[in-house]
């Protein structure tokens, strides 16, 4: 059952997405794959924009330092800042309390940015851009299961995608490195359907937007964006003859131009304007392959164990590899196959290999992931249709289809991770309603406000404009705001300074009464 934490909106959303993919599902067993994809299109975008509303505060990892940087560049779109106005010395490597922030590509920022210009600055605008790639997933999934196998085996992978927990809870936030991750996904996963679109019709145009997609992708993640031009050269060399390859690598020359004329900029303007933060962060990249950063060390075969926890429980790990060899067989086109087996090979080897090991790594490659299952759901319900072959056949198979959906979806988890029953998410929603307050409290954006938390102190600049710090400053520190004339503001304990208690220019917030 779905449980009462959430609100009569909330199950409103819920039961629409069911409504929405019972009706594919009736459109798809009439052979209707048409209205059926849009129906299935239908129910992830609801389930999507409902998981974007889940949490009505930022997510600690990495949320709300992307939502900040976001938010600053509605002012200078070329100069991402996490804390805009810093007026204490702060430590330039340091990407959760510097200025400039080059952590991370800067395209998905941009989306945010854009979304917050049209919708306000707010956590549902935030998600948005993710609910919608997460959304038009669906599609990418169906058609680059129908280019390189069947319809019956595309539908089945975006049915199995449309209702995963996963892959919903994804657009939340929740999940570390959150929006970048989306992005990326999404852009390198339609760098290969242009890629699939151009060996089906040989159109060049596929080339161009495989170009842009490669190119747009390492704007969101960096150099694993180029993934769409390995499984090319692998296809180039086992499919076609030595005559052949010369003019396959010249084809290959305007996509590359173009992914290169849209990557290359920002990394030489980036290298010019903020020489020390770009070098600092180039060499950060790099040291994920051979040492395990900030702590991301995992077991050999982390990114295996995941494939329950993102692809819909342990009997995935018994399906998987016979839907893989199921899919496999049903590629006509050696082409496909060639290229598919080297993006995931690739992909999973080369995680694998990496010291810094983080969950959504790999997902890049989900849809073959998803469709491997279809392929081995599509089995299952051939397997019915032999055996049973009466009247009822298609109901049963619509209740086996409606089950799949509603235990992949798991939704007395997503009402236990976004509730009151998770204490982390009580917390944060209490620290909402807190920052409210101190707000009301500081009569101007020109003050300096102090020891709100670290995390605190980052979804206090998001929401509001003052420069914002986590702990007091030491007596240094706050003589050199006063010779500088900053006004301050502090939330008040225990362990207010004497200086800062003495000063009666210091605005001071007591959440619980003043001590004598």
């Amino acid at each position: 059952m779905i449980q009462t934490n959430f609100s009569v909106g909330q199950v409103l959303w819920i039961f629409l997405a069911f409504l929405s993919g019972l009706a594919s599902i009736i459109f798809f067993l009439r052979q209707n794959h048409r209205i059926s994809l849009v129906f299935l299109f239908s129910a992830g975008l609801i389930l999507r924009l409902f998981s974007a509303g889940l949490d009505p505060f930022l997510n600690t990892w990495d949320e709300q330092f992307h939502a900040l940087v976001a938010k600053n560049l509605l002012t200078d779109p070329f100069k991402p800042m996490l804390i805009r106005y810093p007026v204490l010395d702060y430590d330039f490597t340091n990407w959760q309390a510097n200025h400039i922030w080059l952590h991370k590509q800067p395209w998905f920022l941009w989306q945010i940015a854009f979304f917050f210009k049209i919708f306000g600055i707010n956590e549902w605008a935030l998600r948005l851009p993710t609910a919608i790639m997460m959304s038009l997933f669906v599609l990418v999934i169906y058609r680059i299961g129908k280019l390189i196998s069947n319809e019956v085996v595309a539908w089945y992978g975006a049915f199995i995608y449309t209702f995963s927990f996963f892959f919903v809870h994804f657009v939340s936030g929740a999940v570390p490195t959150d929006h970048n991750d989306a992005a990326f996904i999404f852009y390198v996963s339609l760098s290969i359907w242009s890629y699939f679109e151009y060996i089906q019709s040989k159109k060049r145009r596929w080339l161009i937007f495989l170009g842009i997609f490669s190119g747009i992708s390492i704007l969101n993640k960096w150099l694993v964006g180029f993934l769409v031009y390995s499984g090319w050269i692998v296809a180039i060399f086992m499919n076609h003859s030595r005559r052949e390859r010369l003019a396959e690598f010249r084809k290959m020359a305007i996509p590359l131009g173009l992914t290169l004329a849209i990557a290359v900029p920002w990394q030489v303007f980036i290298s010019f304007a903020y020489p020390r933060e770009s070098h600092y962060e180039y060499l950060f990249n790099h040291q994920h392959f051979f040492q395990a950063v900030e702590g991301h060390q995992q077991n050999f075969w982390y990114h295996f164990y995941l494939f329950g926890e993102q692809y819909g429980g342990l009997i995935i790990l018994f399906v998987l590899l016979p839907g893989l060899a199921i899919l496999i067989k049903s590629i006509r086109n050696e082409i496909f196959k060639t290229s598919m087996l080297t993006y995931v090979i690739v992909t999973y080897l080369f995680f694998t290999l990496a010291a810094t090991k983080m969950p959504m790594f790999c997902p890049i490659v989900s849809p073959f992931i998803f469709l491997a299952l279809g392929a081995f759901l599509q089995m299952v319900v051939e397997w019915l249709r032999k055996h049973l072959n009466g009247p009822f056949t298609n109901w049963i198979i619509a209740i086996l289809l409606v089950y799949i959906a509603y235990d992949n979806l798991h939704v007395n988890q997503i009402d236990n991770w976004h509730s009151d029953k998770q204490l982390n998410w009580k917390m944060k929603r209490n620290a909402t309603v807190m920052n409210d307050y101190i707000t009301k409290k500081i009569p101007s954006a020109d003050r300096v406000v102090f020891n709100c938390g670290r995390d605190n102190a980052i979804m206090l600049m998001f929401r509001y404009n003052n420069t914002v710090y986590g702990d007091y400053p030491d007596y240094e520190q706050y003589q050199a705001l006063k010779s500088q004339g900053i006004k301050m503001a502090t939330l008040c304990d225990e362990n207010l300074p004497v200086f800062l208690k003495n000063d009666r220019e210091v605005l001071k917030i007591w959440l619980r009464p003043a001590k004598d």
